[in-house]
């Protein structure tokens, strides 16, 4: 799988299994793609992973994605995978508040 197709899969494929969606997400949240996906795409593939209700692959990869490219600090006192946040309003807001206009959080 290509990224374009990750990315058609993430945005447009509404009932696609979610082994379909983990491959995706996988293509699309790795570190060779930064440079090609936005953040708004990382949210879009959260969001997709928090569709299922539990912790997934999809929202696992898109939330350790977000923290690798925003620095984001990872939540102390936790047990591990329970110490990021996958919450996508929490993370519209951290990048609202923590990207300006000149530093828009929508581009890669």
């Amino acid at each position: 799988m290509d990224l374009e197709q990750a990315k058609a899969i993430i945005k447009s494929e509404r009932e696609a299994p979610i082994g379909r969606l983990s491959f995706a997400a996988g293509v699309l949240c790795s570190p060779e793609n930064a440079d090609k996906v936005s953040l708004l795409e990382l949210i879009e593939c959260l969001k997709r992973g928090n569709e299922f209700k539990r912790p997934s692959l999809v929202n696992e990869y898109a939330a350790l994605a977000l923290y690798a490219r925003t620095k984001r600090k990872r939540r102390e006192g936790h047990l591990p995978y329970e110490d990021f946040v996958t919450d996508t309003d929490d993370w519209l807001n951290y990048l609202k508040s923590h990207f300006s206009e000149t530093e828009p959080f929508d581009s890669p």
